[in-house]
């Protein structure tokens, strides 16, 4: 043990000792001392600052589950309180760790309260006759049914009380309008979806955050706005215009070079547009546990920096004059930072690419500072920031499965690789087979294992649903990804000013080919898709503080979170269900009939609320099954 960690053990002893007089027995007493070295050990290592995101996604769910909307003025002179208590009690370790920990709760807090008052907009009350409404439109979607439009409101007739500045409209028809253009139209609104039933997912609660008051249906054409061809778009729209015009740029060049679905996938590999991929093929890719390769996150990101980085410095070393004189790491780093930061942006910047930027980001300064990166740290890091900008984030699938996968991976290879490396001089011992567990094949078999195990209980909260083949799926159809498929987009792009994409492009078709089939061949394995029922808050958020407290710690008490994990896992199961169920909007309702299984018995039902509820339930039918009725 280090001079500091004996230090905070002293110190922790000495106020942890029992009173004079109290006689303490000699086991006690030793155990109470190992748990104060392992204590001291774990803040010798940096482990405090580890727990400031938990910290601030508590004050996060705090205000969200607040009864009321909170001040805006108390969490922030709330925050100042604690900041200002911590710096005074900086020298008294104990206390500054606590202070510390209160702020953090505070930010969280605090995060939440100001980016609600932020995004403040105007909601639809209720849903809306036949409007007329002339917008701006920010972005375009091309979809297999239609487009669906994001608009800036400009005007609506007839006038409505709160009218929405931002709206999404859907047309069942192909449109000819591009992001920047003004437009007019004719359409239905509604306000944002409530969930279909308590706990699930809430439609108006992302819709609030991402700005969006409304949402609707186009009622015949779409044609040009009356603001003239000569009107200037205000700049929030001009430069969302800009960004979806590079993204629509790139994805056209994709999908001219790579027809139909493997061209959807090349585009989404790219930049982020999942719209055009085949709801049969997305479904097929989710029973294979491959779907997450569709979405651009830390896997894509890292591969692109890392490829990046390799070209670049491999390229600078063939030149002796550079490699022998300069430091070409650095500028490898550098421009794998570069690259990355673009492919942020064209992406889309989703919360799970910009975890993995964040982390990226870090490691490569980093790497050009001739300065080890702290894997955990930079997860924490990425945290911190992720839950400052968006701490609505936190409630989401994409935050928890992102972090939870992350932090499986990052903890089990500080753990194991580490010890692995001590312990492989012996050819056949543990050592060596740990030390090829972290590398190659069978690193990857282990990674898909390890991420899937720590996902699946997020996903089962979510989505209903368990996969069990995700680890030979990403087996087979990860590494042509990997090796393949992004080497030949990112040469492609490349090559895409001198004209000579085209042929890249194909080879890359060729490769998404093959990675379909694959995940198709893996679906169409018995067994692999298992609904389960609805799970219980409590018991995901116990055991994800169990997981955390076993993925972050060190020392053997770390193990104190695996009583936790099993209690959120006794927990998880919802309990008694309900005997009626009614939608958000009051016109479905059902009710559970004698023999447990839900009826709906209301005239005209909204399908897609049911279909929410009979997955809630791991009932297998689908809500036009006759049975319901």
């Amino acid at each position: 043990m280090r001079g500091r960690a004996k230090a905070i053990a002293a110190v922790l002893a000495g106020r942890g000792a029992a009173p004079a007089g109290v006689a303490v027995s000699p086991v006690i007493e030793a155990w109470r001392g190992r748990v104060l070295a392992w204590g001291a050990l774990e803040l010798e290592r940096g482990r405090a600052f580890l727990m400031l995101p938990v910290a601030m996604g508590g004050g996060i769910l705090l205000y969200f589950a607040a009864p009321e909307e909170p001040s805006l003025v108390a969490p922030l002179v709330l925050l100042a309180g604690l900041v200002v208590l911590a710096f005074r009690l900086r020298r008294r370790y104990g206390a500054f760790l606590v202070a510390t920990g209160l702020a953090a709760v505070a930010a969280g807090f605090a995060a939440a309260t100001v980016k609600t008052r932020v995004m403040a907009h105007p909601v639809l009350a209720a849903e809306s006759g036949l409007l007329r409404i002339e917008a701006w439109v920010e972005g375009v979607e091309k979809r297999e049914g239609g487009d669906r439009l994001t608009l800036r409101v400009i005007g609506v007739s007839p006038a409505l009380d709160r009218a929405p500045q931002r709206i999404r409209v859907t047309s069942r028809t192909r449109t000819t309008v591009s992001a920047g253009q003004a437009v007019t139209l004719s359409a239905r609104l509604r306000p944002p979806a409530d969930p279909a039933a308590p706990g699930q997912y809430d439609f108006g609660r992302d819709a609030y955050f991402q700005g969006l008051g409304a949402s609707g249906f186009v009622v015949g054409p779409v044609t040009p706005g009356a603001t003239g061809a000569d009107a200037i778009a205000p700049w929030p729209v001009r430069l969302r215009a800009a960004h979806e015009s590079l993204r629509g740029a790139i994805s056209e060049r994709i999908r001219a070079a790579i027809p139909g679905t493997s061209g959807a996938i090349a585009d989404a590999l790219v930049t982020g547009r999942r719209d055009g991929i085949p709801e049969g093929i997305n479904e097929a890719m989710r029973a294979a546990g491959t779907y997450h390769i569709l979405s651009i996150s830390g896997f894509h990101m890292a591969l692109v920096a890392a490829l990046v980085f390799a070209l670049v410095r491999g390229g600078l070393a063939l030149v002796p004059a550079l490699a022998l004189t300069r430091h070409v790491k650095a500028w490898a780093a550098l421009a794998a930072l570069a690259v990355a930061t673009a492919y942020l942006v064209i992406s889309g910047a989703e919360v799970a690419t910009q975890r993995s930027w964040i982390m990226i980001a870090v490691v490569l300064v980093g790497v050009a500072l001739d300065r080890g990166a702290l894997t955990l740290r930079t997860l924490a890091l990425a945290a911190l920031a992720v839950l400052a900008i968006a701490p609505e984030s936190l409630l989401g699938p994409s935050f928890q499965m992102s972090f939870a996968a992350t932090l499986a991976l990052v903890a089990g290879y500080v753990t194991l690789r580490p010890w692995a490396e001590r312990n492989s001089g012996d050819p056949a011992g543990i050592g060596r087979s740990l030390l090829l567990v972290t590398n190659g094949i069978i690193g990857l078999a282990a990674s898909s294992f390890l991420a899937s195990l720590a996902t699946t209980p997020y996903a089962a909260f979510h989505f209903n649903t368990v996969h069990l083949y995700g680890v030979a799926g990403n087996l087979l159809g990860a590494p042509i990804i990997e090796f393949v498929v992004m080497p030949l987009e990112i040469l492609a792009l490349l090559l895409w000013p001198f004209g000579w994409d085209r042929p890249v492009w194909a080879l890359a078709g060729l490769g998404i080919d093959l990675f379909v089939k694959t995940g198709e061949w893996v679906a169409s394995w018995p067994g692999g898709r298992i609904i389960v029922p609805s799970l219980h808050p409590a018991g995901l958020l116990m055991f994800s503080a169990g997981f955390i407290v076993v993925a972050l710690l060190s020392t053997p008490l770390r193990w104190l979170g695996l009583p936790a994990v099993a209690l959120g896992l006794a927990l998880a199961p919802a309990g008694q269900r309900p005997l009626i169920l009614i939608d958000g909007e009051g016109a479905t309702v059902a009710a559970r009939a004698p023999d447990g299984r839900l009826r709906v018995v209301s005239a005209r039902g909204n399908r897609f609320a049911v279909q929410r509820w009979l997955t809630a339930e791991a009932d297998g039918r689908s809500a036009a099954d006759e049975s319901l009725q």
